[in-house]
């Protein structure tokens, strides 16, 4: 690959070797991936619309081990 720092191609080697393939398809499948997921502003917009709650962290732990001493 042209104009990566030499430490940054050879790390990108090494993880394709591992992977048993190509500098080229090793990026081609982070790209793929990375395409899969939804974009970080839509993401962002979804969390935002998740309900806030007003409980307390201990009583989040405290329902959390009641349920456990339960099972």
């Amino acid at each position: 690959m042209k104009n990566l720092a030499p430490e940054v191609h050879e790390q990108l080697r090494r993880r394709a070797a591992d992977e048993g393939s190509t500098i080229s398809e090793y990026v081609l499948e982070l790209i793929r991936r990375d395409l899969r997921r939804p974009p970080r502003r839509s993401w962002l917009d979804t969390v935002a619309q998740v309900p806030r709650h007003e409980f307390s962290r201990d009583e989040v732990a405290d329902a959390v081990e009641a349920d456990r001493a339960r099972r």
